[in-house]
């Protein structure tokens, strides 16, 4: 790519919404807006894409460190630290002290009230409070998609969105495809005329699956479904949302516009197990 991450978010965020799409899953993922001051992160959401995210940040700039960590759970938050901490011990950029490492559902606000900029790798459902506290304290945001499950949660969002532009504030949400080389290569042929003017296309996620955490009697109903969220839709907005939104995205960027009406169908044929989105309490 001619155009790095850095000279791409100086030209200034995403006009309508104040949003930036995210660059590739690699260490670029951030940069120091700040030049050569220290660039103070809070990971809010320890879990597999919150952790990764947090190593690409730690990865993008000399200048960067962690600084503080939420979780709803502490074994995750536990588990995140100890591998961030194993992988950059020798960097001096884990600075998260034990007092910095909050538990619980307002354990976001304590993180984000220690940092410059705020990752937002929670459960989806809880975006929409998370990232509107976020602005409302003057953080730079990287949050991850989808950014909402419901229309108050996506109204929400794009309150904040706004707010966000007015205090210049940056806000990254993680649609990588629009980085990512071969789909930037194959937009260029197509803007080239190989395959003629795109009248309609179709889209496919095909996936293998996802993780079933099972229900284990120290559990209450609420911590299963927020250790299970993939299979409930309060929290995970379901398929479409969670994963398809990336190919969503694709095709209205490579049309180049948005659909103006649209409808979907749904149903469990894959997906049946009791595992999978039933509650502790069901009825016949």
């Amino acid at each position: 790519m001619k155009n790095t991450r850095r000279d791409f978010v100086k030209k200034g965020t995403m006009a309508s919404a104040g949003l930036v799409f995210t660059p590739s899953l690699e260490s670029k993922g951030m940069f120091n807006i700040f030049n050569e001051k220290k660039l103070k992160v809070a990971l809010v959401g320890c879990g597999g894409r919150g952790s990764g995210a947090a190593n690409q940040a730690l990865q993008a700039d000399e200048n960067i460190e962690l600084v503080a960590m939420a979780d709803a759970f502490e074994d995750r938050l536990t588990d995140s630290y100890n591998n961030l901490y194993e992988k950059y011990k020798d960097t001096g950029k884990i600075k998260v002290k034990d007092k910095n490492r909050f538990v619980g559902f307002d354990a976001y606000k304590k993180a984000i009230d220690l940092a410059d900029v705020v990752i937002l790798a929670t459960t989806p459902g809880f975006r929409p409070a998370h990232f509107a506290y976020a602005i409302e304290n003057g953080k730079h945001v990287f949050m991850e998609k989808p950014v909402a499950t419901d229309v108050p949660g996506i109204q929400k969002v794009l309150k904040y969105a706004r707010e966000a532009k007015d205090k210049n504030l940056k806000v990254v949400v993680g649609l990588q495809r629009r980085y990512q080389e071969n789909y930037l290569a194959a937009l260029e042929e197509i803007k080239k005329g190989a395959v003629g003017k795109l009248v309609g296309g179709q889209v496919y996620w095909n996936s293998a699956g996802v993780w079933v955490r099972p229900r284990k009697p120290e559990y209450t109903e609420l911590e299963y479904q927020m250790r299970n969220w993939y299979y409930f839709n309060w929290l995970c907005g379901d398929h479409i949302l969670e994963q398809h939104i990336h190919n969503i995205d694709v095709a209205n960027w490579f049309l180049d516009e948005f659909p103006v009406s649209a409808q979907g169908m749904g149903g469990r044929q894959v997906r049946t197990g009791t595992t999978m989105g039933k509650s502790l309490t069901t009825t016949s």
